[in-house]
């Protein structure tokens, strides 16, 4: 009953934001906009999002074989594309995390340890969206300098990053945190708190895969750094990469408050902000957030025909 009524505020915020957007929106140029779209372009955009897909299947399996499993990538790529798929029709992203604990858990013997490492993979891909956030602000003009809310956004996530790296090399922080608060009583969590422990020991003792890991966190939202701007530049916005090298992860970031429906409405409204701030109409805001959003989601779909494909071979044995 909560999670419903959960579902129905996020699709209700959702659906209140894209309406106001696209009530104060001119339609008719967005809809030109989206007709004039260069398909070579698109087609780029496409390819770029194939490539985050294949490296963040590949950092996934570093990740893996760093705690000494093994992890076939034909297994974890269709593991992947499911993931890919409910995160997109479900109303969180946490869902594809669950279908990736599964598949992992078969390969590791344990759902606690395979939770721990798409954790850590998920807090990589944060991290990588920070720092290149972060560069792009110290790095560029007044303009990318003077986007509303951008120096407090990444004030936060540098006090939040620097305290989760002090407990990441500081081992026994978090259990004398857990201790003090007297959480360890719970036979349960104390169980399950070694368990990710051991996890996060092995990554201590192998800090060359981390960091192998971290440069491919990086390049992966590059990559969708790319695409957005490609999906841009085929839609005939001069949005500048210096612009978009902050943009895009502060509204990636943003798009992760869970208040609406993956994203949709909110993601929107930052898109609109930021451009409006750089010279930019809400039509071409709109134009972009919602194309690639919606190429996204087509791609999402090949995780639908494997998931019915695995379905059918479970029946069939």
């Amino acid at each position: 009953m909560k999670r419903n009524v959960s579902l129905l505020v996020k699709l209700t915020i959702s659906a209140l934001l894209l309406a106001y957007l696209f009530s104060t929106t001119d339609l008719a140029a967005l809809g030109n906009r989206v007709r004039r779209g260069d398909l070579l372009l698109i087609s780029g955009a496409l390819a770029l999002y194939c490539g985050m897909l294949g490296l963040a299947t590949w950092r996934w399996s570093l990740l893996l074989r760093t705690q000494g499993f093994p992890a076939p990538l034909r297994h974890l790529s269709a593991s992947y594309l499911v993931a890919s798929f409910f995160n997109n029709f479900l109303p969180t992203n946490i869902g594809g995390d669950v279908i990736r604990v599964r598949d992992a858990s078969r390969l590791t013997g344990s759902t606690t340890t395979s939770l721990a490492v798409v954790v850590i993979d998920r807090i990589l891909g944060f991290g990588a969206l920070y720092l290149l956030a972060a560069g792009a602000f110290l790095t560029g003009g007044p303009e990318v300098r003077g986007l509303l809310g951008a120096s407090e956004v990444l004030t936060v996530l540098t006090v939040v990053f620097s305290i989760a790296t002090y407990v990441f090399f500081r081992p026994g922080t978090t259990r004398r945190i857990l201790s003090a608060t007297g959480l360890f009583r719970l036979l349960w969590l104390r169980d399950r708190f070694e368990t990710v422990q051991g996890a996060v020991h092995v990554y201590r003792e192998r800090i060359p895969a981390v960091w192998l890991a971290g440069m491919a966190s990086v390049g992966l939202q590059g990559m969708l750094v790319l695409y957005f701007f490609t999906v841009a530049r085929a839609l005939q916005i001069p949005l500048g990469l210096d612009i978009a090298l902050l943009i895009v992860p502060l509204c990636t970031l943003v798009q992760a408050i869970p208040v609406t429906f993956n994203g949709w409405g909110l993601r929107e409204s930052v898109f609109i902000l930021y451009f409006g701030q750089v010279g930019l109409s809400r039509d071409s805001a709109l134009a972009v957030s919602l194309v690639g959003a919606a190429l996204i989601v087509m791609l999402s779909l090949s995780g639908a025909i494997v998931w019915t494909a695995r379905n059918a071979e479970v029946e069939t044995q």
